[in-house]
């Protein structure tokens, strides 16, 4: 079992070929000894302390032993909240991966564990000095793979913390390793490139800086070398689905929004059901007859409580239930009006289902009056008024607007009146068959 979790971790089993306790084998042996009987003391801060100092005394040089003692006394001092020793234990242990003491493979994953370990326990200040003295041996071992994974986290703490001054320049110096001297990908940087190009994305719409962000997006689609994290390209999808709602592209903003949603799906991530709430969302605004809620990928949220509020709030738009839509509204404020992201495009919303609602209100007449469909819709007769008017410069409607008696005169084409008039009787039709055979049934 691996030296790095020293809490839990049980006594490693050996197989020992006694020898003379002389010469330089001797002496390995006696620090390992002493290794594992500090690791026994690790309870008694102060014991384990001095036990593991004298294993790194005692080594004839630096050696493996050394390292890991300085790493379990690194671990106890971020333990009991010793920061200043921490970071004097951490150079310590630097030491040791500068002059190659330790395999390249081993010390990667300490290094590692030591940023897991620093990143849940200490201060954002603290975490970030943390990063930056390992990238300066990172970058002085020539650990290129390391260096940029651990770059690339401590861009996300700089992200976190709002510094975007100093992200700005780290992520200038990342996508410079990822190219060459013409400026051309390297091909086998793609995929790291492709997570630089995220946070600059989650950089630009943290500072609401729209066209770095488009240009950025648009950036993301010409690599082709990538091959990303599933949750990365849904990340990187999601920003282009919010950049297109912003410009009311609906049909690019689904699109882009669909694809999110699969690529958070396949890694597991919980941003999945946001992402299908804006799929839905932009799929109302696009007037779709397609319920992305009825898809396959779809099925197996339908009973998320955000789910059910979504639902419910689609089934009230497709059937043009004005007050049902506000009413589902208001009684899922948690699931849809919270999301800061939604309630921008609640008005859009409403202000499409009205419309739906009066185009399908006024088909039966040739004449009626105005305030008799703001009754309908439970608005003011002024909104219903602005509402016509433009689904008359829309062409969706042929009609006028007779502003003095209050009345929307209808230009009726015969053909369709009779078709409205067909389809009417159908549906009466159906409904009754329907009933009937439910009592049937009963």
């Amino acid at each position: 079992m691996s030296d790095d979790d020293f809490m839990y971790e049980d006594e490693e089993e050996y197989e020992f070929e006694y020898e003379e306790d002389d010469g330089e084998g001797g002496e390995e042996v006696g620090v390992e000894n002493r290794y594992y009987n500090a690791k026994g003391l690790r309870e008694d801060f102060d014991a384990a302390i001095r036990e593991f100092q004298t294993v790194v005394d005692d080594s004839p040089s630096l050696t493996e032993w050394g390292f890991k003692a300085t790493k379990q006394m690194l671990k106890l001092c971020l333990r009991e909240g010793h920061f200043d020793q921490v970071l004097s234990y951490y150079e310590k242990m630097l030491d040791y991966v500068r002059q190659s003491i330790v395999a390249r493979n081993y010390a990667e994953k300490s290094i590692n564990n030591m940023l897991e370990r620093v990143s849940l326990a200490a201060t954002p200040e603290f975490v970030q000095r943390f990063h930056q003295m390992t990238l300066a041996v990172l970058k002085e071992t020539k650990n290129d793979r390391l260096w940029l994974r651990t770059s690339l986290r401590l861009a996300k703490i700089l992200l976190d913390q709002h510094e975007y001054p100093a992200l700005d320049t780290l992520l200038g110096e990342l996508r410079r390793e990822c190219e060459d001297d013409s400026g051309a990908v390297i091909l086998e940087r793609g995929t790291q490139l492709l997570e630089i190009h995220a946070m600059y994305l989650a950089m630009y719409a943290a500072r609401e800086e729209h066209k770095r962000l488009k240009d950025t997006y648009l950036q993301c689609m010409t690599i082709k070398s990538a091959i990303p994290h599933p949750r990365i390209m849904g990340f990187i999808r999601e920003c282009g689905g919010k950049m297109y709602m912003g410009e009311c592209n609906w049909e690019q903003a689904k699109a882009n929004f669909f694809d999110a949603f699969k690529n958070y799906d396949e890694a597991g991530s919980p941003q999945r059901v946001q992402v299908l709430k804006y799929l839905v969302l932009a799929s109302l605004l696009s007037e779709s007859e397609v319920n992305p809620l009825s898809g396959p990928e779809a099925m197996s949220y339908v009973n998320d409580p955000a789910i059910v509020a979504i639902t419910a709030l689609v089934a009230a738009f497709e059937s043009q239930d004005v007050v049902r839509f506000e009413h589902t509204l208001s009684q899922n404020t948690e699931h849809i009006q919270d999301d800061p992201f939604i309630a921008r495009y609640i008005a859009d919303l409403r202000r499409t289902l009205r419309m739906q609602a009066l185009e399908s209100a006024v088909l039966p007449y040739t004449r009626i009056r105005i305030d008799s469909l703001a009754k309908r819709l439970d608005i003011a007769p002024a909104d219903a008024e602005q509402l016509l008017v433009a689904l008359i410069l829309d062409k969706r409607l042929k009609a006028n607007i007779d502003q003095e008696q209050g009345i929307l005169a209808v230009e009726q084409d015969t053909a369709e009146h009779q078709q409205f008039e067909a389809l009417n009787k159908w549906a009466t039709n159906m409904e009754s068959l329907l009933r009937s055979a439910i009592a049937t049934i009963g």
